[in-house]
Order: C-alpha cells, then sequence, then structure tokens
C-alpha cells in the first residue's frame, strides 16, 4: 500500500482550479442571478466586441470547441440574447448579432466585473490578485 499522507488533495492544483471554478460560479449566480451565465456573458461580451462574428471566431476567442460554443449559441439564442444571421460574405457561415437585450445583458455584466472580480479574490491582496492573474495567464499559454 502506497502512503496514504503522500498526497494532499488541498495542495493539489487541478483539485484547487475545480473548486476556485466552483466557488467563482456561486458567486456569479449570486450577483447576476439567473438570467445569464458565466460562460453566456462571456459569447455576449466576445459579440459585444465584434458583431458579426462567425460561432469558430467566438468559439476561439472564449476558448470552447466548436460544439460546445454551438450548443452555447443555441441556449443564448432561446433566452433571447442572440441572433445567428447567415454571413453576406459566405452563405455557408453564421453571423452572431446581439438583440437589444443582449446587449442590455452584456453592457451590465461588463460594468458589474470588476465587483464580481472583487467577490471572487475577496481573501487575496491587489498585489496577489494580480500575481495570481499573471501566473494563470502563463499557466494557459497568454504572455
Amino acid at each position: 500500500m502506497t502512503k496514504k499522507s503522500a498526497f494532499k488533495l488541498l495542495h493539489h492544483l487541478p483539485h484547487l482550479l475545480r473548486r476556485a471554478h466552483f466557488s467563482a460560479d456561486a458567486a456569479f449566480v449570486q450577483m447576476h442571478g439567473n438570467t445569464v451565465t458565466s460562460p453566456q456573458l462571456a459569447l455576449l461580451s466576445a459579440v459585444l466586441r465584434q458583431p458579426g462574428s462567425s460561432q469558430s471566431q467566438v468559439a476561439q476567442e472564449i476558448g470552447l470547441d466548436l460544439n460546445t460554443c454551438s450548443d452555447l449559441v443555441t441556449r443564448t439564442i432561446a433566452k433571447g440574447l442572440l441572433v445567428r444571421e447567415r454571413s453576406s460574405i459566405d452563405a455557408r457561415n453564421f453571423c452572431l448579432q446581439l438583440t437589444e437585450e443582449g446587449m442590455r445583458v452584456a453592457l451590465d455584466g461588463i460594468a458589474r466585473a470588476p465587483a464580481y472580480q472583487e467577490v471572487v479574490a475577496h481573501r487575496l491582496t491587489a498585489e496577489e490578485l494580480k500575481q495570481l492573474i499573471a501566473l494563470l495567464r502563463k499557466l494557459l499559454g497568454f504572455t
């Protein structure tokens, strides 16, 4: 039998990242309610930045595979926050546009982003938050 005390779950990065994700999701619901999910807000924000983006462009920007993004787009359309239109340049592609309500939700989410980040990082100093963001960006290859 292996040493039971050798493995410390609360020092295991994947476990801590998963728990941090769950904590951030819970804070998101407290702040935003059930109108939109965190991935839907990321989608709306990406379309706000680049109206008319294709699903593949948005998927790449928000870090989802194309099938997952397609499901997310379908659910967001069902909420009346987004529309999918055929591209005038290439009829095989769809372009995404925000509805008026989608625009409102996106702008509200962006306005609340600093407060949301503050809630998620409430145990960190400003310098620790800056370090954590830099380390996560490095871990994910964004630096």
